[in-house]
């Protein structure tokens, strides 16, 4: 068996992870060694970590899982024979390799911020890591733990440097967002939601006795939000959307149709895109929201129903949602009543800005529940029916879908007040 170490894009400046390459008996394993480095640290020449102070704990963990790594597969070796051992068997005895660093505190050991931002975000994956409920945490939530520990990734990089829990303090947490406002040029809202998702791996880290009570019960962050500018459409948008055709693209009038569906029954694209003919039942869609588990039942829309007539068999597989958004601005870019300008306002670096788009090159799946909800309100229906159609609890978190113009919801008043008092 030969047994190597080595990192990806070694030429790349910035911080990797490290793997394991093991062959034997024309069979090839790859593990992760649940340990990053910075290239430059790295020994291109020898695969392994340069020999000095910095990556003493390092060259100790790595060499603890080399270790576990040959003994599994010698005790294979005994009970099985050497050309028996498969890459599976061999992954399983060493219990994925260590996918996730197990990360132990000993005296004068320190443990790297990027290490245990993703110790929380396997421990979220596998479901050692719960809600505050005690509930597995949804896929689709852990999806912004990742972009944060890539941004933090990025500010080590600027400042050549690493940092560890102990070093968690004000000072860092200020430089951090100095770093994703002024450098990185975040939009006010996803800075704020960086900030946050660091302060969680905080509070797990004061949770696994790694910083301290008092750490962390002095450490404050930003978290300022604003509502966020995006379109909807109308009715008459839908309607126009509908009457769309493109014989040289019948990929496009799918996109289409089950954009329509979504404008229509108000979930989103990890839904709609699981629709098969088991979720029509008794003129309803029941489904269960794949992000955050709760139970819908949703009427079926008569626009709805005019476009499951044209799939008997069922509806056809549904791209990615980056896919199903470029699909979806093609078709746009074509409609008369999208090519309206849009003001989008986004506060970056302190102040506020405004771009102008083409409305069309705003679409995306998500307009589906922004529409869904905002022609709802303005038809009059109950906020708690409309909720309970798009599976919201709170309040707050419904009306930022309500994208209703000041003009729409004056007209709303104004048939209030016609209906109230008479034309």
């Amino acid at each position: 068996m030969k047994l190597n170490k080595y990192i990806r894009n070694p030429k790349h400046e910035g911080i990797t992870s490290i793997y394991y390459t093991i062959v034997w008996c024309c069979n090839r394993l790859i593990l992760q060694a649940g340990e990053s480095i910075h290239t430059s640290e790295w020994n291109n020449k020898k695969f392994e970590p340069k020999q000095n102070s910095d990556n003493a704990m390092l060259i100790g963990r790595l060499n603890k899982l080399e270790q576990k790594i040959r003994d599994a597969f010698e005790k294979l070796e005994i009970e099985i024979g050497y050309e028996n051992i498969t890459p599976d068997l061999l992954k399983k005895a060493t219990k994925g390799g260590a996918k996730r660093k197990n990360i132990v505190v000993e005296k004068n050991d320190r443990v790297l911020i990027l290490d245990f931002f993703q110790r929380m975000i396997d421990d979220t994956k596998t479901g050692r890591r719960l809600s505050d409920k005690k509930m597995l945490i949804k896929r689709d939530s852990i999806k912004p733990y990742c972009s944060a520990k890539q941004a933090f990734e990025c500010f080590e990089v600027a400042k050549r440097r690493k940092f560890h829990l102990d070093q968690i303090n004000q000072d860092l947490i200020d430089e951090f967002e100095t770093y994703l406002v002024e450098v990185k040029k975040l939009a006010l809202n996803t800075k704020s939601k960086y900030l946050q998702t660091f302060m969680l791996m905080a509070s797990y880290a004061k949770q696994k006795k790694l910083i301290s009570n008092e750490t962390f019960a002095n450490l404050k962050i930003n978290v300022i939000r604003e509502e966020s500018d995006n379109i909807y459409l109308n009715e008459a948008e839908i309607n126009d959307l509908m009457d769309y055709k493109n014989p040289e693209s019948s990929r496009h009038e799918y996109i289409r149709d089950m954009f329509v569906i979504g404008c229509w029954s108000g979930l989103r694209h990890s839904d709609f895109s699981r629709l098969s003919q088991k979720n029509f039942i008794e003129s309803r869609i029941r489904t269960i929201q794949q992000k955050v588990g709760e139970k819908v039942v949703i009427p079926i829309h008569p626009l709805v129903k005019q476009i499951l007539l044209k799939y008997p068999d069922g509806l056809p597989k549904c791209p990615s949602s980056q896919k199903f958004n470029d699909y979806l601005k093609e078709i746009g870019e074509k409609i008369p009543s999208l090519q309206k300008e849009f003001e989008k306002r986004t506060t970056r670096e302190y102040k506020v800005e405004t771009v102008t788009f083409k409305k069309w090159r705003c679409l995306t799946t998500h307009c589906c529940r922004r529409s869904f909800a905002t022609n709802e309100f303005l038809n009059g229906t109950n906020e708690s029916v409309i909720m309970a159609i798009t599976g919201h609890r709170s309040q707050t978190t419904f009306r930022a879908y309500v994208k209703a113009t000041q003009d729409e919801k004056a007209d709303l008043l104004q048939k209030e007040w016609d209906r109230r008092y008479g034309k």
